[in-house]
This record gives C-alpha cells, sequence and structure tokens, in this order.
C-alpha cells in the first residue's frame, strides 16, 4: 500500500465524490455498454474554489461525456460537456502511454492539508487504478501526468468560486 493510502489523501478525495452522492467509480464502470470511465477529483487546500468532481464515461453507443459537480456551486447541478470520441481515445492512448496503470500515487506528498491534491482514477470492467498528485509539486511521470490532464481534459480544471 502507497504511504498516501496511510494517510489523509485518499479518503479527503473519495469524501469529494462521496459528498456530492456520486456513484463509486466502479459503480459506474459496469454499466451497460461503458467502456471505460476516468474521474478526476480536485480539492483545493485553502478553499479558494469548490473541490470538484469530473467524471468522464465513454460509452460505446452514445460516446463521450464529461460530467463536472461543484460542492457548495451550481445548486449542485453538474455541468455536461460532449467529447469527441478521437478526444476520448487520445486521453486513453496517453495514460497508456505514461503507464498509468503501474504509477503509483506521488511519492513526498505533504502530511498536511498545504497544497491542492488530484485524484485520477480509470475503471474498465471490474479494473480500477487510481494515483493522488500534488500537481504543484509533481516531477517526472506524475508532471507527465498533470501536463496531460491540462492538454487533454481541461474543463475538469475549470475552478468555481
Amino acid at each position: 500500500m502507497s504511504p498516501s493510502l496511510l494517510g489523509f489523501q485518499a479518503p479527503l478525495l473519495r469524501a469529494v465524490a462521496e459528498s456530492l452522492h456520486l456513484p463509486k467509480i466502479t459503480a459506474v464502470a459496469r454499466e451497460p455498454g461503458m467502456q471505460a470511465v476516468y474521474r478526476i477529483t480536485i480539492h483545493y487546500y485553502d478553499r479558494r474554489f469548490c473541490d470538484s468532481v469530473g467524471t468522464l464515461r465513454h460509452k460505446l453507443t452514445t460516446g463521450a461525456a464529461l460530467t463536472m459537480h461543484y460542492q457548495r456551486a451550481l445548486s449542485d447541478k453538474p455541468l455536461t460537456h460532449t467529447l469527441l470520441p478521437r478526444r476520448c481515445q487520445e486521453w486513453a492512448h496517453t495514460l497508456q502511454r505514461l503507464r498509468f496503470d503501474s504509477l503509483p500515487d506521488q511519492p513526498g506528498l505533504p502530511d498536511y492539508d498545504a497544497t491542492d491534491l488530484w485524484l485520477i482514477e480509470r475503471a474498465a470492467g471490474s479494473f480500477t487504478k487510481s494515483v493522488i498528485v500534488a500537481p504543484d509539486l509533481a516531477t517526472g511521470g506524475h508532471a507527465d501526468l498533470v501536463a496531460a490532464v491540462r492538454a487533454h481534459l481541461p474543463e475538469t480544471l475549470r475552478a468555481v468560486k
């Protein structure tokens, strides 16, 4: 088990989705026709913006849609973005190239709430993988993962006050 899973980071980040009453990513991945699910949870340590959860669902029949939920904002109504299938495929290929499925949580995460944290998850069928990063402190493969989110899914980074 990675050190961050023993700390506050994973429970804190998972609590964001729970507080928004979102289904677990494993449940979404098991929906009929679901090819893959990606979720990016963002916690702002200083509460300057609302914490958010972006869930990208890629279904064979209906294509790809990204749903954004924000804590304490927009009257709990999600924002939905339709994505072109090619864009979703590019995201998936980027994660493969970065070896996301074997990437551990970022080492050296702070032991206290002093930096923004992201939880990046992927699920397909019964498989799930998650990685916690502190984008401002990321180096190496974790910095590449942060750059991939910024390049391929900038909607997940749209902050709401």
